[in-house]
């Protein structure tokens, strides 16, 4: 295994630890539904399953740039779609974000370091121990954030639901057509917080979320001065919602070129 396909699937153990934006719960509607999100979806995803472990293709080639973890139970919401760790543009990105979220660790290990020697001379001086500054997987910055963002598309059902998102741009509210009554879209974008602990540059992974049989138009709030949104839908019994999040440009091509009209119908 070369060292860029190691560093891809840590990657890929990073993303399933950080996970996606939660959604409401399906009841017994969950398993038609989920079939009606694959056969919409099919058709703009003509890429290989996965493996049995979900690494890599079920071919194990390096040909295709993407591959599709398909719902294998009844109960399950999500459909992932991966970037291919054997494909050669796949290695290039891993790599340079690698060096750049390397960067960023050294920054933080300096800073640790420092935040050390602070306490310890505070330590020897009044014989008051302080808080230090650790190291966590946040150190890895926004290099860190985009590379998850950008190896995979996670395409997940869920009723439709209010929530609030991280954004440094105000998602945008739109009429649907052909199969949603409304999308709300927010960009693959970076943004960084101008109070508060956190002041450090953060990436926002693309998102766009499509809903069914929702009549009254979302409502977006924003929450004062802080990088923050909340969307607001009126509840609906019979509606459905699918939120696509992850690499901005394989979003796009779903979203333009899925058959939703599949979840549009009773």
């Amino acid at each position: 295994m070369t060292g860029a396909v190691a560093t891809l699937l840590s990657f890929a153990m990073l993303s399933a630890m950080l996970g996606v934006v939660a959604g409401g719960r399906l009841g017994a509607q969950a398993a038609p539904r989920i079939d009606a999100l694959v056969a919409a979806v099919r058709p703009a995803l003509p890429y290989p399953g996965a493996s049995s472990d979900g690494d890599f293709p079920t071919d194990n080639s390096a040909e295709p740039k993407w591959f599709v973890l398909w719902p294998r139970t009844p109960d399950e919401t999500r459909i992932i779609v991966k970037a291919n760790p054997l494909h050669p543009e796949t290695q290039k990105l891993a790599a340079t974000a690698m060096g750049r979220i390397q960067e960023a660790v050294i920054a933080a290990e300096r800073r640790a370091q420092a935040s050390y020697d602070r306490a310890l001379d505070e330590l020897r001086r009044t014989g008051t121990a302080t808080d230090i500054d650790g190291i966590s997987l946040d150190d890895e910055g926004s290099a860190g954030e985009r590379i998850d963002a950008e190896l995979e598309l996670v395409i997940e059902l869920s009723e439709p639901h209010t929530f609030s998102v991280t954004s440094g741009v105000a998602p945008v509210v739109a009429a649907g057509g052909g199969g949603p009554t409304w999308t709300v879209s927010i960009p693959a974008h970076t943004y960084r917080a101008t109070r508060g602990d956190d002041l450090r540059e953060h990436f926002r992974a693309a998102e766009t979320v499509l809903y069914f049989g929702i009549a009254a138009r979302p409502d977006v709030t924003s929450r004062g001065d802080d990088p923050a949104y909340t969307v607001s839908v009126l509840s609906a019994s019979q509606g459905v919602a699918v939120v696509l999040r992850g690499n901005e440009q394989l979003l796009k091509e779903v979203a333009a070129a899925a058959n939703w009209a599949r979840l549009a119908q009773p």
